[in-house]
């Protein structure tokens, strides 16, 4: 498996499922837990003109809406199966009963006063709640919170102890061994344990605008994420898989102030991230008689990142747009060295410092003009700069493998790069039923410590959009992009082991791409409508010898929505992707002998149901059914016979049916339904108990595979 398809197909398919998986109780923001370390990597967020503001609005003809309104929902929901990965993003992973609750209230004042409250979800694991208020062109305060489990692993066991601590120690009576299957004490020691993630977010945030000129702001995030990871600990040719602690806590500050005239506008903000990992190593006893008798790993360290960015833009003419920014910023991490090992039987290599003392510049930079050349024609126009400058020193490490020996020294590599380009994009409307554009794109960019100094890519793209009738819509977009080396390909000299001379990494070896996008919408009547849209894209690797040759990604999507009576709509959709890519690589090192073929494909349906007043009036029901499936198929060619890797699999089936009747004008009664079935195959973790691989002790997880029923029923009254 390359890693170009080795990411893309869990995006793909976590997409598919997410198209036929439809929320069950209130709708909730579901968000992946964010990575601490990786947001200290975060370029605070940018717009180049300011958004509309709706809160400093004034109606003088509306009507007077002072006063209190909202609803309060209670409930009780019932599951009927246990499962983690059920529960993924939802809190429903325990059988038996919930209580379903929310609440939404909101209050005007005649003078321009409002506070909104609303909280969903209070009874499970993904709880979230959000006040707002103040006052209409004056100021604006808002509180946040919300929380959102994760999935780790399905039914794992371990023998270690210590969960929960940056300590994980064997069972008293542990008997050592070469392999797994010697080690006599295994089975007696395993416990069943659960791995999860949770993650939970407060946001505080205050606007005060001074008159219609002046806007400043504050917003302050912390993110804390508590659980477990799976990590492995290895002692030179064993490994364990252990239950590593996760414990960290990210807060983020963001401060701004602008002022805007008709037509220009300035900014300044200012954004700092700062990372604490409470966990920041963890310490394991080896359960094999090979290497020390215990090992210890360092986590990700503490570090900040801030960053003071300007932007602003300018209109000189009704015709013309500018707008800038100009960003920049340090990242820093000091965190202490651990010590080389911790075995006893070593003699312990100093080291050159005590902290990386790591800091690196960044500097980024955007201008942007757009051209009304005439009611016909416009044109963009844009150029960027991009600098990450790595100032951490280089020393020479004396490599302690594993905590069972001392190697070499290696010297550390502070990689940086330069990134330069632009692009220009022209509009034409060549009739009131066609318009065309066209564009192009450049980008260079140099690195330091790697095999490539410099890169350079151009591109082009034409798209022509008709409407012939007034029913029919249609887009065509075809792009082709060239990433070609300004010098040779160089192996790296100091790298231990050294790597295949031959061998092109994908993301810095030449490349040739094209992709043609297609989209089609067809206004059957004014009740049906039909759409289709679809994707190609090809990227060959014609000039590289050993690693990702070519690529090839072919997705189609229908649907069709009608709604044959006023009070009924129905909508479905089918999509289909399809992934292949192909790997070279050698086994003696030198030229190609043997090819890695991976084809993975992706098929998605959805089918809704929605009607309104059904029987009688003040009943409403709904049906959803979703089912997504993935295959991945990985087969080898060697110059002799060789079985292929089994399939990975995986199949989700997803039925939702609600009912709504509305008693009075006050009060509603809502019962849900939801099953839902998934079944997958994974042969990295089938049949794999602890000690299946003799050098490897596993936490024996499975494939997920369940059926659950959840029913719900709930009261909903408006005051």
């Amino acid at each position: 498996m390359n890693k170009h398809t080795a990411h893309l197909m869990p995006k793909r398919l976590s997409l598919a499922i997410a198209l036929a998986l439809t929320a069950t109780l209130s709708a909730h923001a579901e968000q992946e837990p964010e990575d601490g370390a990786a947001a200290a990597n975060r370029t605070a967020p940018f717009s180049y003109w300011p958004q509309a503001d709706t809160e400093r609005w004034e109606c003088s003809q509306c009507p007077d809406v002072s006063g209190t309104e909202g609803d309060v929902t209670v409930g009780v929901g019932y599951v009927s199966e246990e499962s983690a990965y059920f529960g993924r993003y939802t809190g429903l992973d325990d059988d038996g009963l919930y209580f379903l609750g929310g609440v939404r209230a909101n209050y005007r004042s005649e003078d321009e006063k409002y506070l909104d409250l609303e909280a969903s979800n209070l009874g499970l694991d993904t709880r979230s709640l959000a006040l707002r208020g103040g006052e209409r062109g004056r100021y604006r305060a808002r509180l946040n919170y919300d929380q959102i489990p994760g999935f780790v692993a399905e039914n794992p066991r371990t023998v270690f102890r210590g969960l929960g601590s940056t300590n994980l120690t064997l069972p008293d009576d542990w008997e050592r061994a070469n392999t797994t299957g010697g080690m006599g004490r295994l089975n007696d020691s395993l416990t069943d344990i659960s791995l999860d993630t949770r993650r939970d977010r407060l946001g505080v945030g205050v606007d005060f605008w001074r008159g219609r000129a002046w806007d400043y702001g504050i917003d302050y995030r912390r993110t804390e994420q508590d659980g477990f990871k799976i990590q492995g600990g290895s002692f030179l040719t064993t490994a364990s898989l252990l239950p590593v602690k996760v414990d960290r806590v990210t807060d983020q500050i963001d401060a701004r102030v602008a002022y805007r005239e008709q037509d220009w506008h300035v900014a300044a903000s200012y954004h700092v991230s700062l990372f604490n990992n409470k966990a920041d190593a963890v310490t394991w006893d080896n359960p094999f008689s090979l290497g020390g008798e215990q090992g210890r790993m360092a986590q990700e360290p503490d570090n900040r990142f801030h960053q003071l960015m300007l932007s602003g833009g300018w209109r000189p003419t009704s015709r013309l747009n500018t707008s800038g920014r100009l960003a920049i910023g340090r990242m820093e991490q000091d965190d202490s060295f651990l010590a080389p090992t911790i075995n006893p039987n070593l003699v312990a290599p100093g080291l050159p410092r005590a902290d990386l003392d790591g800091r690196v510049n960044t500097l980024t930079g955007n201008l942007r003009a757009v051209y009304a050349a005439g009611s016909r024609l416009t044109v963009t126009g844009e150029g960027f700069y991009d600098d990450r400058d790595n100032r951490t020193g280089r020393d020479e490490f004396v490599q302690v493998g594993t905590d069972t020996f001392v190697g070499a020294a290696r010297i550390n590599r502070p990689y940086s790069y330069e990134r330069l380009g632009g692009r220009l994009i022209a509009d034409f409307r060549a009739s009131d039923k066609v318009r065309l554009s066209a564009g192009g794109r450049a980008e260079q960019v140099e690195r330091t410590f790697q095999e490539v100094d410099k890169t350079e890519t151009t591109a082009g793209w034409g798209e022509i959009r008709a409407t012939p009738t007034d029913r029919v819509d249609m887009t065509l977009r075809l792009t082709r992009e060239q990433r070609r080396l300004d010098d040779d390909y160089t192996a790296l000299p100091d790298v231990i082991p050294e790597e295949n001379p031959l061998l092109r990494k994908f993301h810095l070896a030449s490349r040739d791409r094209d992709q043609v996008r297609a989209d089609l919408s067809y206004m059957v009547s004014d009740r049906v409508s039909l759409g289709f849209s679809g994707d190609y894209a090809k990227d060959d690797y014609d000039r590289s010898r050993v690693g990702l040759i070519d690529a090839r990604d072919v997705a189609y999507t229908v649907d069709i929505s009608a709604a044959p009576r006023d009070n009924i709509t129905v909508s479905a959709f089918y999509g289909r992707e399809r992934i292949e890519s192909t790997l070279a690589s050698s086994a003696a090192f030198g030229f190609p002998d043997w090819t890695g073929d991976q084809r993975d494909t992706i098929d998605s349906f959805g089918l809704t149901l929605e009607a309104r007043d059904v029987g009688r009036e003040g009943f409403d029901a709904g049906i959803d059914y979703g089912y997504s499936s993935g295959k991945g198929r990985i087969t080898m060619r060697t110059g002799a016979p060789v079985e292929p890797l089994p399939d990975l699999e995986s199949r989700l089936n997803t039925v939702k049916l609600y009912g709504r009747y509305r008693v009075n004008e006050r009060l509603s009664v809502r019962v849900d339904y939801l099953y839902e079935r998934y079944r997958s195959k994974d042969f990295t973790l089938d049949d794999v108990a602890p000690d299946t691989i003799p050098s490897v002790l596993t936490l024996g997880e499975e494939s997920p595979n369940y059926s659950a029923h959840f029913i719900g029923t709930s009261l909903n009254y408006r005051f």
